[in-house]
Parts: structure tokens; sequence; C-alpha cells
């Protein structure tokens, strides 16, 4: 973790620690100062302890989120078959649009979403004839001819 303090501060505080460290000007000494990097170090962690939190509750909000969204999408396609013979109640559920989840859809009771797997594409056209090799016909020579 990188310190709270930034560079040219904390060269000071090495010079109150070291060379200045017999000298105090009226209420500001090696002391007072060390004290005041300690209450920022302290107040910095307690900032990156909350972050932390803060950020743990951010994405848990976002998995909720998530999780009403599908169910709603759920609840809206059964509520438009179930309207079908009721324009009105049709109408009504024409006017919800829902935006699209961002996350790829969870197994649901022991069911997994995955895509069936294709099968292989079989070759287009006729099959290609098998090349029969030729005969070689070398010409004979007969001796003495």
């Amino acid at each position: 973790m990188s310190s709270a303090i930034p560079a040219p501060i904390q060269t000071l505080l090495d010079l109150f620690t070291t060379s200045l460290a017999d000298v105090r000007f009226a209420d500001v000494d090696g002391q007072t100062l060390g004290r005041c990097a300690a209450e920022v170090e302290s107040a910095a962690e307690a900032v990156a302890v909350a972050q932390a939190a803060l950020d743990a509750a951010r994405e848990l909000l976002q998995q909720k989120h998530e999780v009403l969204l599908q169910r709603s999408q759920c609840a809206l396609a059964y509520a438009r078959v179930y309207a079908e013979g009721d324009d009105a109640l049709s109408s009504q559920l024409d006017g919800v649009s829902l935006p699209r989840s961002t996350r790829r859809p969870r197994a649901v009771e022991g069911l997994v979403l995955s895509p069936e797997p294709q099968p292989t594409p079989r070759p287009r056209g006729r099959p290609r004839k098998a090349r029969v090799a030729e005969p070689i016909v070398e010409a004979l020579v007969l001796p003495g001819e």
C-alpha cells in the first residue's frame, strides 16, 4: 500500500526526525508532525477499509439487480403468454420494456442451459469417383527388330 503522506511532506518529516530533531518552532516540532502523519495514515487506512466494504456492497447490489432483472424477464414472458386472450392486459404488458441482462443465465433448478451440439456438416454434392490407376503401356521392343 502506498503511503497517504505525499513525498515532499515525508521528506520534511524525515528531516524533523534526523537533522531537525531538536528544533521546535512555536507549535511545530518533529513529534507534532509525527502525530499528524500517524493520524493521516490511520484515516487513510479507515478509508481503504470503507472503500473495500463499499466495493463489496456495490458488487452484491449488482448481483441482486441482475437476479431481479432475470426474474422480471421470466415473469414478463409468462405474463405475455397468460394474457394472449386478454387484449387490455396484453396492451399493458406491451408497454413494459425490460433491459437486456448483462450476464449469462445460470443453471435453473438443475437445468443447465447450454447450446445443443451441432452435427458435423455433411459434404455437399456427389462423392468423387475413385481414380483407377491407368495401366502403363510400355512398348515392347523385341530383340532383333
